[in-house]
């Protein structure tokens, strides 16, 4: 099950360079990958 909020902490730790979207759990990469590439089309 993947948690609405744990997708933002995590974008937000790829883009501080914390994580790397490879070492997140699998079930939150594709999202957090989503929430990531709708950021960067938004500039």
């Amino acid at each position: 099950m993947v948690a609405t909020y744990m997708v933002k902490v995590f974008a937000y730790l790829i883009k501080a360079g914390r994580r790397e979207i490879e070492t997140l759990p699998e079930e939150y990469q594709a999202p957090v990958a989503e929430l990531l590439a709708a950021q960067v089309e938004q500039q």
